[in-house]
């Protein structure tokens, strides 16, 4: 279902920025952007943020991978369901991502002068 369906409109800007917070919730979204897919399995999202830790220099473990995989399916991937910018099925552990341009972009500047 779409965001459009569900009758969401664009997320304001302080909505915006409240998503790209969390840096976890940052690497989702630039993972859809970067690889040009709109939609994923919880697991490729998961390895997908836990080699950004290993980018950063932080010994990445099965535990890390697993911590970072609960803390998407708990927190990360339904905030980012309940402001229209993808769709997280937690049954099959699915995402679809409907793409946001100006959360895109903000996330791109945000990735650019953070560390993280």
């Amino acid at each position: 279902m779409t965001p459009c369906d569900r009758g969401l409109t664009a997320p304001m800007i302080d909505d915006v920025f409240g998503l790209l917070a969390d840096w976890r919730r940052r690497t989702v979204c630039r993972y859809f952007v970067t690889t040009g897919s709109n939609s994923a399995h919880v697991d490729t999202l998961a390895a997908a943020v836990a080699r950004r830790v290993s980018d950063d220099e932080i010994e990445p473990s099965e535990t890390c991978e697993q911590a970072i995989r609960e803390a998407l399916v708990h927190d990360h991937l339904p905030r980012l369901d309940e402001a229209g910018v993808l769709d997280f099925d937690a049954r099959s552990e699915s995402v679809c991502y409907w793409g946001n341009p100006a959360l895109e972009k903000w996330a791109e500047h945000a990735e650019a002068v953070t560390d993280r």
